[in-house]
C-alpha cells in the first residue's frame, strides 16, 4: 500500500471515530435504608458523605458526589429478609423492560441500561443504575 492511500485510510478512521463521540458507561449506586414503619425508604449517605458511589475501571466503588437519577416511579416490593412492604423512587425509562427476579435483587433490564434493586440482610437496600458497555450482566 503507497504512502498516499495509507494518509487517506488514517485520515477515513480519524473522521469515523470522531463522528461515532463517546460511549457513555457508567455504574452507580445508591443505599436506602428506612425511614419509618410505612415502609417509605430514604436516600442514606455514605460514610464518606457523599450520595453515592460509582464504579471505576479498577473496579472499586468511589465516593460519586451526584443524586440519584429524578424519580419517575414510586415502586413497592415485600423485602424478601425483613418480609415488610419498602417504596423505592427509582429513575425507570418509560419503556417496558425485561424483568429478572433473583432471591436476593429484582433487575429492570431495559437492554443497554439496568436499574437493579438488592436486598440486604440488615433490611437495607442498595440501587444500582447500569448503563454503556461496562454494564454487568
Amino acid at each position: 500500500m503507497s504512502c498516499a492511500k495509507c494518509g487517506s485510510f488514517l485520515a477515513a478512521a480519524v473522521v469515523m471515530l470522531a463522528a461515532a463521540g463517546s460511549a457513555e458507561a457508567a455504574r452507580l449506586r445508591y443505599h436506602y435504608s428506612p425511614a419509618d414503619d410505612r415502609g417509605t425508604m430514604i436516600l442514606r449517605p455514605l460514610t464518606s458523605g457523599s450520595p453515592g458511589e460509582r464504579l471505576t475501571l479498577s473496579l472499586r466503588w468511589e465516593p460519586y458526589n451526584c443524586p440519584p437519577p429524578r424519580a419517575t416511579r414510586l415502586v413497592t416490593f415485600c423485602h424478601p429478609f425483613s418480609k415488610r412492604n419498602i417504596t423505592l423512587p427509582l429513575g425507570l425509562p418509560i419503556d417496558t423492560p425485561v424483568m429478572e427476579y433473583r432471591t436476593n435483587r429484582t433487575i429492570y433490564n431495559y437492554g443497554s441500561y439496568t436499574v437493579e434493586i438488592h436486598f440486604l440482610a440488615d433490611g437495607t437496600t442498595d440501587v444500582i443504575y447500569s448503563s454503556g458497555l461496562r454494564r454487568a450482566q
